[in-house]
């Protein structure tokens, strides 16, 4: 009873207050407003909810970032494969691979042929051809600076840190294209040296081992240079750290002629280098002078130490830039 007589008495106190309202501004006017303020309040809860809708399918449009080897492996593939169609769609890239062996047997050969004699060997291109296949590939593994930079500078790393993919497969990736990449500039250079005179001295064996170390160590020196891109962050200061870095090590080494020939000054630093044992163990294997496992055993501690040391930095970096 009293429940009913309340809502008599509220229901009474609505109808006094719309006829106030009614009768300051019109019955007409009144019915415009509510049922603005109606649609205005239907509108916000649409909105709202399709905000909620909206943050939802992102979420299940972005999922958590994958980890574990199977992913790892996965996103390395599919970004490998990624950097060799831009290389490939890259006509000047291709060429200058193409061309690059070529003009260094030839201009070498044609320059040190006849004023280098080295003992043990009669053809100088003999001598020539393992010192510019390591050269090739430490030239190989300072494109990597220059990538890792480009890749930064040009917001390309950024857009792969927002996907779902594994941070040491973008790295690994690039590597890897630049290893294939220096692979067949190899094999290019092995043509053109076999065009200009030079002749494998030893079994199938070990001459694919011979290569196989000079691969290594442009694989190692590629995650170098990627660790020096992801310093510098720049096209241009990475290019400049790549030569500072390579020129020295190229010609202060057993590259072109005997590091006994050199002064006394630098012959230690020479003899003593990585390019210089790399050099030493691939002639060893591809000509068959002396015993090759010395020679080996350092151009591998060299190119795993290398190798070691600059991935742990180039990750670390990469994760925390």
């Amino acid at each position: 009873m009293s429940s009913a007589i309340t809502a008599t008495a509220t229901f009474a106190g609505g109808l006094r207050w719309w006829d106030g309202i009614a009768g300051r501004i019109g019955t007409p006017i009144l019915v415009v407003i509510i049922v603005c303020v109606v649609v205005q309040a239907t509108a916000l809860v649409a909105l709202v909810v399709r905000v909620r809708r909206a943050a939802d399918d992102m979420t299940t449009l972005v999922p958590a970032r994958r980890g574990g080897p199977r992913a790892f492996v996965s996103d390395a593939l599919v970004l490998t494969r990624r950097n060799l169609l831009l290389t490939w769609r890259t006509p000047q890239l291709i060429a200058a691979a193409a061309l690059m062996p070529i003009m260094f047997v030839m201009l070498f050969c044609s320059v040190f042929g006849g004023t280098i004699h080295v003992p043990g060997y009669p053809n100088y291109v003999d001598y020539l051809i393992p010192g510019i296949i390591v050269q090739t590939s430490l030239f190989g593994g300072s494109s990597s600076a220059v990538s890792v930079a480009d890749d930064l500078t040009g917001g390309v790393t950024d857009r792969f840190r927002s996907l779902p993919t594994h941070r040491s497969a973008i790295l690994t990736a690039r590597t890897l294209a630049d290893l294939l990449r220096l692979t067949g500039t190899v094999a290019i250079m092995i043509v053109v040296g076999l065009l200009a005179g030079f002749r494998f001295h030893n079994s199938v064996l070990p001459v694919l081992g011979g290569i196989g170390v000079a691969l290594l160590f442009g694989y190692a020196c590629s995650w170098c240079f990627t660790f020096i891109g992801l310093v510098v962050r720049n096209v241009e200061a990475a290019t400049m750290s790549a030569f500072v870095v390579t020129i020295p090590l190229v010609f202060a080494a057993s590259t072109f002629t005997a590091t006994s020939a050199m002064p006394a000054w630098l012959s230690g630093f020479a003899g003593t280098q990585p390019v210089t044992q790399v050099i030493d163990a691939l002639r060893a294997l591809t000509q068959g002078t002396g015993s090759a496992e010395p020679a080996v055993l350092q151009a591998l501690a060299w190119s795993a130490g290398i190798l070691g040391v600059s991935v742990v930095l180039a990750l670390r970096r990469f994760r925390s830039a």
